[in-house]
């Protein structure tokens, strides 16, 4: 683990929050559930945007055992001008899709996990702006057994069909969105892959909660 993630990433952190802030009101639940926690972990969110990555990264309290969080990314992501950016800041890595075995997709994170780190996953595979929850890869329970690691479920409401180009209108009346941080629970917990997915998928089930956007009364305090 390099310090250097450690000090960028915390810069990035402030940065993200300040920039949420602006065009977001920002509620978030289950923060508790990290207070005590450190790698390796492996954080499992619903993908809503591609905003996603900041969003968490503001919503995270400063536990110093959990950074840096080094996030995985689609090299689409990366290739954006100020987006790729600020994951490049928040410590992103290029998800390999293709491979030859499972060694080589999973060589990054899996490194990073053995060592103690901890990886941001989307176990979706890909972002869905519609409601709900779509059926989850097998890749988050097949990496987090491999390497032993906890899992942390995170439910994102209220940023369902947002895209990019509906920035400028939330500068003036801003979104609202909750993220709920769910409770962690190891990998080696008896269950098989296919198991573990499953479970995976409903945890985040859990703590997703449909039109939050237009039911809620803006964040709590």
């Amino acid at each position: 683990m390099k310090i250097w993630y450690f000090f960028i990433q915390v810069i990035a952190k402030i940065i993200s929050m300040l920039l949420i802030k602006l065009f977001f009101k920002l509620d978030t639940a289950g923060r508790e559930h990290l207070r005590r926690i450190g790698g390796p972990l492996l954080i499992a969110p619903k993908h809503k945007s591609f905003i996603d990555h900041f969003l968490i990264a503001a919503a995270l309290p400063f536990n110093f055992r959990i950074f840096p969080i080094r996030p995985m990314a689609h090299q689409e992501q990366i290739d954006r001008p100020l987006i790729g950016l600020g994951i490049k800041m928040l410590g992103g890595f290029v998800a390999k899709t293709k491979g030859k075995n499972l060694d080589e997709l999973f060589e990054v994170p899996e490194a990073i996990l053995k060592n103690r780190g901890v990886v941001l996953l989307y176990p979706e595979g890909k972002i869905f702006r519609d409601p709900g929850i779509h059926p989850i890869k097998s890749g988050a329970a097949e990496l987090a057994l491999r390497t032993s690691a906890a899992i942390l479920p995170v439910g994102i409401s209220g940023l369902d069909y947002f895209y990019l180009t509906d920035l400028p209108s939330l500068f003036f009346n801003r979104r609202k969105i909750k993220i709920n941080f769910g409770e962690v629970f190891p990998a080696k917990c008896g269950l098989n892959r296919k198991e573990l997915t499953k479970k995976i998928e409903n945890e985040i089930r859990k703590l997703y909660e449909p039109g939050y956007n237009e039911h809620s009364q803006g964040p709590s305090k």
